[in-house]
C-alpha cells in the first residue's frame, strides 16, 4: 500500500463500504465523512490506500478529521501493523492514531499477529504487556499469531498463559496448546487432564480416558467412552 492524491480519484472521492463517503474534495476543501478539514490543504492531500482513516498533507498528518501535529508528517511510516516517526510508535484505534507510551521507534519491530516490541518493551495491538520483561527475545508462533514467547513465558491474545512451560509447549488444534504438564484452551487450562489419553476431537470439543471436555470445561453429560468426533462434529453443529 501507498499514499495516493486524493485528487486523483474518481470524482475526488472515495467510497467504502456501505456506501460511506470517507473522502472528498468538494468546494475547494477536504472532507471525512460529511465533516470538513478546515486546515487540511486539498492539492497535496494524500490518503493511504486501503485504509480509511489514515492521510496528510504537506503539512500534517490527518487520522479522520483530526489533525495530529505531534506526529512528523515527514517521517511517519506504516510499519506493519503499527505506524511510526522519529519520535514515537503508534497504534491505530477505532476512533484515534495514539503513541505508545516510552516506545522507541529505532528499536520497534513489529512482530505480526498485533503483537510488537522495542528493546525495553512488549504491545499487543497496543496495549502494553506488562509481565513481558524479555521484549528483545519475544517472538510471535508462525502457524498461530495469537500466540507468542520470549523464552519464558507464552502469551495468548496478548495475555500470560499461566502455568505454560516454554520450553515444552506447542500449539495444538483449533484453539488448544499444551506442554509437558497441561493442556490448555486459549488462555484456560482444562482441569485434572490425563495428558496420556488425551486427544482432540472436534472445534473445542476434547476428551480423555476419564472425561469429556468443551472448551476448558468439563461435560458431565457425556461419557468418553461413548463420546467421539462425529459425536463432537454433532454437538457443534447443532450449536452453529
Amino acid at each position: 500500500m501507498a499514499w495516493k492524491r486524493l485528487a486523483a480519484f474518481p470524482e475526488q472521492k472515495i467510497i467504502g463500504n456501505y456506501q460511506i463517503e470517507y473522502w472528498a474534495i468538494r468546494d475547494g476543501k477536504v472532507w471525512h465523512q460529511k465533516r470538513k478539514l478546515a486546515a487540511a490543504d486539498p492539492a497535496s492531500f494524500e490518503v493511504f490506500e486501503g485504509l480509511d482513516f489514515i492521510a496528510r498533507d504537506v503539512h500534517s498528518v490527518f487520522h479522520a478529521w483530526s489533525r495530529l501535529p505531534k506526529i512528523d508528517r515527514d517521517s511517519f511510516v506504516q510499519h506493519g501493523t503499527y505506524w511510526r516517526d522519529r519520535h514515537n510508535v503508534y497504534c491505530e484505534y477505532e476512533t484515534s492514531l495514539r503513541p505508545l507510551a516510552n516506545s522507541d521507534p529505532a528499536s520497534f519491530r513489529d512482530l505480526g499477529g498485533g503483537y510488537g516490541a522495542d528493546s525495553q518493551w512488549a504491545w499487543y495491538w497496543g496495549r502494553h504487556i506488562k509481565s513481558c520483561v524479555h521484549s528483545q527475545q519475544l517472538q510471535v508462533v508462525a502457524d498461530n499469531p495469537l500466540y507468542a514467547y520470549d523464552g519464558h513465558q507464552v502469551y495468548c491474545d496478548g495475555k500470560p498463559l499461566r502455568g505454560a512451560h516454554p520450553g515444552s509447549w506447542r500449539p495444538l488444534p483449533s484453539g488448544f496448546s499444551g506442554d509437558d504438564h497441561g493442556i490448555y484452551y486459549l488462555e484456560r487450562k482444562l482441569p485434572r487432564v490425563d495428558m496420556a489419553s488425551w486427544r482432540h476431537l472436534h472445534g473445542p470439543w476434547s476428551k480423555d480416558r476419564k472425561q469429556v471436555f468443551c472448551m476448558n470445561r468439563v461435560e458431565p453429560s457425556f461419557h468418553p467412552d461413548s463420546f467421539d468426533q462425529a459425536s463432537a462434529m454433532a454437538r457443534q453443529a447443532a450449536a452453529a
